[in-house]
C-alpha cells in the first residue's frame, strides 16, 4: 500500500466540529503539521496519534477519519529507518572474518 496523497475525511471533520489544526495537534500530542499532512494523506501517522485521533472528535472511529492505507502502521512496527541509519550494525568483530 502507498501513501493515498487526497485529502482525508479527518480533514472535514475538523472544520464540522469548529475546531482547528493546532486544537486537534493538542488533543492528539502531536504538532499542526503532522496533522495537516494526515488530514492530506501525504504521512502515515504514529500509532499514538492513530489511538488518539478518535479521542480528539468524540470517539469518532478512526476508520472514517481515515483511508486504511493510512493506518498501515496502526498495531505494528514503526516504519523502518531510512539510509545508512536503516543498515544494520557491525562489530568489528565481524568485519575482521
Amino acid at each position: 500500500m502507498a501513501l493515498p496523497r487526497r485529502r482525508q475525511q479527518l480533514a472535514k471533520f475538523v472544520v464540522w466540529h469548529d475546531t482547528t489544526y493546532d486544537e486537534v495537534a493538542e488533543k492528539v500530542g502531536s504538532t499542526h503539521w503532522r496533522i495537516l499532512q494526515i488530514a492530506n494523506g501525504r504521512i502515515y501517522p504514529s500509532p499514538d496519534e492513530i489511538q488518539r485521533l478518535p479521542e480528539a472528535f468524540g470517539g469518532m472511529p478512526v476508520e472514517v477519519l481515515l483511508e486504511a492505507e493510512l493506518l498501515k502502521y496502526r498495531n505494528g512496527p514503526w516504519p523502518p529507518r531510512r539510509g545508512r541509519g536503516a543498515l544494520p550494525a557491525v562489530s568489528n568483530s565481524e568485519v575482521d572474518r
